[in-house]
């Protein structure tokens, strides 16, 4: 799977992913996370509603919906190198306590492993409580950011940009992903992109 669509927010992102997953032919298998603050404490200050609803880019979210034949990809390093934080998989199995994924790209491709729950955190200074989610560490990846597609290698990139860049280099990153000017599509709202350059880093 050398192929991919990119973004750079996202909630673009998101939409994009759960399009195309609609659009697969496969049986959906739903996966629903348990979650806990980590200060007992702090618990009734945080009810399992709130913490449920919780959505950010580093963690699976509660209701993790998957299908075989999904390109996916991990959340957290689990298995180095093989398994590292950004790997792309495509699920190939749906159990009850885990899934089977084939890795899809880079010098491991082919090789099948299990993914199990596992806890996961977000970064302390995202949040004035520490919470802990139990889950797959899997995302869809139809479409990434261009921030997580850093250090990938495509050969096929579909740009969407009806969002506009925000950050130094991204656009650069976004191009760079494929060394052929032929191999990237782009959608912009306004038929142009903008690039953002901060000149007093140059």
């Amino acid at each position: 799977m050398q192929r991919a669509i990119l973004a750079p927010h996202n909630d673009s992102v998101g939409q994009i992913n759960k399009l195309l997953a609609e659009k697969l032919p496969t049986q959906t298998h739903t996966y629903t996370a348990i979650n806990s603050v980590v200060d007992e404490e702090q618990a009734v200050q945080f009810p399992v509603e709130f913490l449920n609803s919780i959505e950010v880019s580093g963690l699976p979210p509660h209701i993790l919906d998957l299908k075989c034949g999904m390109p996916v990809m991990l959340l957290r390093s689990i298995k180095p190198p093989e398994l590292m934080n950004g790997t792309r998989c495509i699920i190939h199995n749906c159990n009850r306590h885990f899934v089977e994924v084939v890795i899809a790209a880079g010098i491991y491709s082919g090789q099948h492993h299990s993914i199990p729950r596992i806890p996961l955190r977000p970064s302390d200074t995202m949040f004035p409580f520490q919470f802990e989610r139990k889950q797959f560490p899997l995302r869809p990846c139809f479409a990434m950011t261009i921030n997580k597609a850093q250090g990938q290698t495509l050969k096929v990139i579909g740009l969407d940009l009806r969002q506009p860049i925000f950050a130094h280099g991204m656009l650069y990153v976004a191009l760079s992903r494929t060394g052929k000017e032929d191999s990237i599509t782009t959608v912009s709202s306004q038929g142009l992109a903008r690039n953002v350059v901060y000149t007093e880093v140059l």
